[in-house]
């Protein structure tokens, strides 16, 4: 009787096992059939590596509007009245050296952290705004270099934000996979236009300029340089405990280079920098040792097809004669009532020649009257206003 038991059961077991197994197979079926009237045609618009629509640039194929290398223009309307004034790039960031990269071998254009004022805070719709690139997939920010002749986008860079000293936002260059890194140039005019969501806010003129080396065993057959405000502008501003510190742009241009991987090599320079207040020389950028009123020549080094800044800071002049601080530094609180220049003498040590500029600014109530360019209440363009910001004080060349 056990005997039987035991092998009705096993005979029970194995049907069970052959259904599950019979159920097993139906479902692979379904599964196989399933996924072969949903696999695509031979000519579906499915992504494929290198697409766009794998978020990786193929440069084969035409971009479509609103998008670039792989990375997408933003469409969120922000509301630009939720702040004070107009947002505008921090001048100082925008011509520094440390902002621009531009290759003069390559002509290949980038740039990188700068602050800007007044972003808004609000959308339209009234939500609250972060520009931080980890909190928006597409950026809000992006920068579009735009050929003048042709009105056509060169190429566009896109950054995120974080705060720093209110009004102020850092922009800074959003770098992975998907997000172009720079822009290939040539010889041209150009203008740097700025973008916080759907809307522009900002731009930025300057030239490409190229320089062809005619000589065949050169390492180098052209050279590119970049043109525009750093050939106008100056500015002063103020050290620590108040010196008056004068900073200007200067660089060369050559195309006789040692090699390919030093064409931005230094070149010597001496220097002498004075301050005259109403024609008669108040300050200097260093005098001689002692008590002696000699100017001394300096020396400063500039790079080929770089726009370098060089930053002076003053003596009082002419020293007093007596007592322990006879070279005392001219601070803001000398800026007396009255117009200004800052005359820069340049000298070439190879050659000998000479380079001279002079820059004028006019001081009311002991403050730096800003020129026009940068007084919101006379320069209706927002788009092109020179930011100074708190700290500097921008002043033209003439």
């Amino acid at each position: 009787m056990k005997k039987k038991l035991i092998l009705n059961l096993l005979i029970l077991l194995g049907a069970i096992g052959l259904q599950a197994q019979n159920l097993g197979k139906l479902a692979k079926d379904k599964l196989k059939t399933k996924a072969k009237t949903e696999t695509p045609a031979p000519n579906s618009t499915s992504a494929k590596p290198g697409s766009r629509d794998s978020g990786v640039s193929n440069s084969n194929s035409p971009l479509s509007s609103g998008e670039v290398g792989g990375a997408k223009n933003s469409t969120v309307s922000l509301d630009f009245d939720s702040e004070r004034f107009k947002p505008a790039v921090l001048w100082s960031d925008l011509l520094s050296q440390s902002c621009w990269y531009f290759n003069a071998t390559t002509a290949d254009l980038r740039l990188n952290n700068m602050e800007v004022s007044f972003l808004p805070k609000k959308t339209k719709s009234g939500k609250d705004v972060t520009y931080e690139s980890y909190n928006n997939p597409t950026p809000l920010l992006r920068m579009e270099v735009i050929e003048k002749a042709s009105g056509n986008v060169r190429g566009t860079l896109y950054y995120g934000a974080k705060a720093t000293t209110a009004p102020f936002q850092q922009m800074q260059l959003i770098e992975k996979q998907g997000m172009p890194m720079s822009v290939k140039m040539a010889e041209g005019e150009y203008e740097l236009k700025f973008w916080a969501g759907d809307a522009p806010f900002y731009t930025f003129p300057f030239k490409v300029e190229k320089l062809t080396n005619t000589d065949p065993y050169s390492p180098v057959s052209a050279f590119y340089h970049l043109s525009g405000p750093w050939e106008d502008w100056g500015y002063v501003d103020f050290g620590p405990d108040g010196h008056f510190i004068f900073n200007f742009y200067h660089t060369y241009q050559t195309t006789e280079v040692e090699n390919a991987a030093r064409w931005d090599k230094r070149k010597p320079y001496k220097t002498q920098v004075k301050l005259n207040r109403d024609g008669k020389m108040v300050g200097v950028y260093r005098l001689g040792s002692g008590t002696s009123a000699n100017i001394e020549w300096n020396d400063i080094y500039a790079e080929n097809c770089v726009w370098k800044k060089f930053d002076m800071t003053f003596h009082s002049y002419p020293p007093p004669t007596t007592g322990p601080n006879n070279r005392p530094f001219f601070l803001k609180e000398n800026m007396k009532d009255g117009n200004y220049t800052v005359e820069v003498l340049l000298k070439d040590e190879k050659s000998g020649q000479e380079t001279a500029y002079k820059y004028a600014f006019t001081v009311k109530d002991n403050n730096i009257v800003p020129p026009d360019k940068a007084d919101r209440s006379k320069n209706p363009d927002n788009m092109q206003l020179l930011e100074q910001g708190r700290k500097t004080f921008f002043v033209k060349k003439i």
